[in-house]
């Protein structure tokens, strides 16, 4: 149930996704919740410096847009700067941290090992991940948010098929699709940046362009740390469903699993969407064209709520179908699993419209550098959430968990609503400019 705010994004998702189905469908339902009882701890661990890498591209839009090419350089240097000290950090809490974070989740005994080692793999060589959000943020920041797309859907099969060989060729299991996921974000963010160097000369840096700029990294960090602290609350309170599901035993931590990978994969286009529309705002304001950003944004939230409601629809129609497609046919606990995540996916789906306007209004907030409210929208979010969870799972089970998360949502999106439509964002424009 990731809510309003969830910076692992599109690459991380799909990783995940095919690690889940493929450990699933081929070692069984105990691996699958393995590397499902990692998604939290993976949010918790990733969220900040995610904050800090979507910063990237916001900060450079608004520089893009006001045609200050210099500033343009010096973000790029700073994001590179940036990234390899998140990427130093992370392996260091990757892999002495995970054992802790799962002990502290009280994961379940039979699949806590797996867990661990699959979170110190993937965390522990997360430099791929890391490299790849920061250029395709760059990307974004001058308008091409395709590229990164393309090359993410080649690495994703990349992955898929390094799964495959590691799964069954090697019968490596959680091991070998966590090693599988590392070599494919490696080869996505080599193929990225290489890319980004010889297709736009205006991120072809000069010498003195790589002495550290500090008013810009610090604009960077005021506007990342915020998105990365509301990441980071998020991700407390996923933490803690993640607790209560697996009160319910290894069973719940499957469908909770295999529903939230499905439901990753539903809401990509309009979680995409939005976060693309932060780049469009971030540089209209920059150009200080407020109507036009005003115009378009009616638009977009039409077609997105659109697109939730089909994603939604498809969803409820085929979950069945889905949720098979994670687990063996010949497991003990396929039926059981598959009720609870069908369970999941009929009331997410329900309450897509507000997930896709949360992330909508937000990321065109945070675009045009108010991050306070989003901030304020992630604690509603959080308590909501957190509070549910703990009150309706003692109430009902397992079911009322799954009910938390989407009620969050729709709270959540209060604040930030009134915000937008009080205009006070167009104030920004004078900052940029100075």
């Amino acid at each position: 149930m990731y809510g309003a705010d969830d910076h692992r994004g599109l690459f991380q998702q799909l990783y995940n996704m095919a690690d889940a189905l493929i450990v699933g469908k081929f070692v069984g339902s105990r691996a699958l919740a393995s590397v499902g009882a990692t998604g939290s701890t993976f949010f918790f661990i990733l969220s900040l410096t995610l904050g800090l890498t979507n910063a990237f591209s916001i900060v450079m839009s608004q520089y893009f847009g006001a045609k200050n090419e210099e500033m343009v350089r010096k973000t790029l240097v700073s994001s590179i700067y940036i990234t390899i000290a998140c990427t130093i950090l992370l392996a260091i809490v990757g892999i002495f941290g995970a054992r802790p974070l799962m002990q502290l989740l009280k994961a379940p005994t039979e699949i806590i090992d797996d867990a661990v080692l699959y979170i110190q793999i993937c965390i522990g060589g997360s430099v791929g991940l890391l490299f790849y959000n920061a250029a395709s943020a760059v990307l974004r920041a001058v308008g091409d948010s395709r590229t990164p797309l393309y090359f993410l859907i080649l690495s994703s099969i990349l992955n898929v098929l390094l799964d495959l060989l590691f799964v069954l060729s090697f019968g490596m299991g959680v091991a070998g699709v966590a090693i599988a996921t590392v070599i494919s974000q490696v080869v996505s963010a080599v193929i990225c940046v290489i890319y980004t160097y010889q297709k736009f000369p205006i991120f072809r840096v000069k010498r003195t362009d790589w002495s550290p700029h500090y008013g810009n990294i610090g604009m960077i960090s005021k506007i990342g740390i915020p998105m990365g602290l509301q990441s980071l609350l998020l991700s407390i309170g996923e933490m803690t469903v993640t607790g209560v599901v697996n009160s319910f035993g290894t069973n719940a931590v499957a469908a909770y699993t295999t529903g939230m990978r499905i439901q990753q994969f539903a809401t990509l286009a309009f979680f995409n969407m939005a976060q693309a529309y932060s780049t469009f705002a971030a540089q209209n304001l920059g150009a200080k064209k407020f109507t036009r950003i005003q115009d378009s944004f009616k638009k977009v939230a039409l077609i997105l709520i659109a697109i939730t409601l089909v994603s939604g629809g498809l969803i409820i129609i085929f979950a069945d179908e889905i949720v098979r497609l994670f687990i063996s046919n010949q497991d003990a606990h396929l039926e059981e699993i598959v009720k609870m995540s069908k369970q999941l996916l009929f009331i997410s789906a329900c309450f897509f419209p507000f997930l896709g306007l949360i992330w909508f209004y937000n990321n065109t907030l945070r675009g045009m550098g108010e991050v306070a409210i989003p901030l304020f929208s992630g604690i509603v979010e959080l308590i909501a959430k957190v509070g549910l969870s703990i009150t309706l799972g003692m109430m009902f089970g397992y079911i009322g968990v799954w009910w938390a998360g989407p009620i969050g949502w729709a709270l959540g999106l209060i604040p930030s609503v009134i915000q937008y439509h009080s205009g006070r964002w167009k104030r920004q424009a004078d900052r940029i400019a100075a």
